[in-house]
């Protein structure tokens, strides 16, 4: 039921907050990486690319804009009518709103990325999608990058401010059986 003169659109707006911020967290690109990827590591391959691709992301929704938009419209059209035609306009507005929510959160969590064909090193080549961030590099066909791989999850980086060749590192000689 909805209250005239109460806290109710306040606390609307504070759960259509607490449904929507999570959504707009920053996703992983060239530069923006989760929490999680932190100190963990990644296996590379150096390669070259030789197609680039723009690229539509559909996001995942979770309900929270028709959710939003469904309590708005029923709230908003609770100022309609009396008796059954307020219950009526209460109805169409909680369709309605709902709609119009989803539409909205749907565009919100769309994003737009790039699609990479890259030859690696070894012969193999594969696509890797990813989104664009603000700041990250362009990389282009005829590229050398170098291929991030952690458990299935992939991501493309520039690499022409690397060496291409450089003396094997030191290492520590493991030696079997008694040291002298």
């Amino acid at each position: 039921m909805i209250y005239r003169g109460s806290l109710f659109p306040s606390l609307l707006l504070g759960l259509a907050l607490a449904l929507v911020l999570p959504g707009c967290a920053r996703h992983s690109s060239q530069n923006v990486y989760q929490e999680a990827d932190v100190g963990r590591t990644t296996a590379v391959s150096f390669g070259t690319v030789i197609a680039v691709h723009s690229i539509d992301i559909v996001g995942k929704t979770v309900g929270a804009g028709a959710l939003l938009g469904g309590a708005s419209g029923g709230a908003a059209a609770s100022f309609i009518g009396s008796g059954s035609g307020n219950g009526a306009a209460i109805a169409g507005g909680v369709v309605v709103g709902a709609l119009i929510g989803e539409i909205a959160e749907q565009a919100v969590r769309d994003r737009t990325g790039m699609e990479y064909t890259v030859v690696l090193e070894s012969g193999v080549t594969l696509t890797v999608a990813q989104e664009m961030g603000k700041g990250d590099l362009p990389i282009n066909a005829g590229d050398r990058v170098i291929v991030q791989n952690s458990g299935g999850y992939q991501r493309v980086l520039p690499a022409s401010s690397l060496p291409t060749a450089i003396q094997r590192p030191k290492g520590i000689k493991i030696i079997d059986g008694p040291q002298p």
